[in-house]
């Protein structure tokens, strides 16, 4: 006896399959554009030694120069941990470059501290073009300093130890680099207004400043006063009572202003939504509420 057919039964089994095989779809099926969204948000630690080892599809996707434009080495504890071996650091970058294509795309690196000055040399043969760079090592020596700065050709912003932030010697070579950036780790030494006047005089265009050292109050003004683009400036690494109204007064300008007050720790924002002045600890909740619709349109 013959059944009669369902019209609707290939449809449905039509639709049976399509859902199973969506289900059924992994991570290397992911859209192209979603997959390179997700992975430029990785650290360089899980770029270099885990994506590239899932499949083709990640591999391409990890090579692309979006997800190369900031390299942070600064925690070697964990990068030799991820490559469960004992590594150097020019083997790590070496592979960093092999990988990214060259390395074309680096933008800021951020070297680990016990980086010298063959390391220093190193990193600017490879990669002349980078923007900001961050040099924990103090030990560095001074020769090998200029020489390196000398082959980075477009560095906007720099990070480095007290002793070479406070030499006339490199601030005054750092002219010709036209920083926007500048930043000193923290040291015990004191910051005092002649330091100040000399980093203003041979860096006329910062528009970011961290001192996290221990700043007499003069060298704050003049910082304030003679900076005139100065936006951010952060000087809370340091616990010392020299924060007063007149400089609250002159801060009132820039756009971040961060500090220690020697009770607790002060933000002065300027939101550029609603021009109000915030003297707390968080922005003002007009820039929260900005801040969560730009992730919201831009998952």
């Amino acid at each position: 006896m013959t059944r009669p057919i369902n019209p609707n039964s290939t449809s449905v089994a039509a639709t049976s399959a399509s859902a199973s095989s969506r289900l059924s779809k992994g991570w290397n099926d992911l859209n192209p554009d979603l997959l390179l969204s997700i992975l430029s948000r990785l650290s360089t630690l899980d770029l270099i030694a885990g994506v590239y080892a899932v499949c083709s599809s990640w591999r391409i996707a990890a090579r692309d120069p979006i997800c190369w434009r900031i390299l942070d080495l600064s925690d070697w504890d964990a990068v030799v941990a991820r490559f469960r071996a004992l590594v150097s650091f020019p083997q790590v970058l070496n592979r960093i470059l092999a990988f990214s294509r060259g390395g074309a795309s680096i933008e800021k690196l951020y070297l680990p501290p016990f980086a010298d000055g063959q390391d220093l040399i190193f990193v600017a043969d490879r990669l002349p073009n980078l923007i900001y760079l961050s040099l924990p090592n103090p030990e560095i020596q001074e020769d090998e300093f200029f020489l390196a700065l000398k082959i980075f050709r477009f560095l906007t912003g720099l990070a480095v130890d007290q002793n070479f932030g406070m030499s006339v010697n490199l601030i005054s070579l750092l002219q010709y680099h036209c920083l926007t950036e500048f930043k000193l780790f923290e040291h015990e030494a004191r910051l005092e207004h002649h330091h100040a006047m000399i980093m203003c005089h041979y860096l006329p265009n910062l528009k970011k400043l961290e001192i996290p050292v221990r700043l007499s109050r003069q060298a704050i003004l003049t910082f304030l006063e003679e900076l005139h683009g100065l936006e951010y400036l952060d000087i809370s690494g340091y616990q010392d009572s020299v924060i007063n109204n007149e400089i609250l007064e002159k801060a009132s300008r820039l756009k971040v202003f961060v500090w220690h007050s020697g009770r607790d720790l002060g933000e002065f924002v300027v939101c550029s939504n609603c021009g109000g002045n915030e003297s707390v600890a968080a922005p003002c909740q007009c820039v929260l509420e900005e801040k969560i619709m730009e992730w919201l349109a831009n998952p």
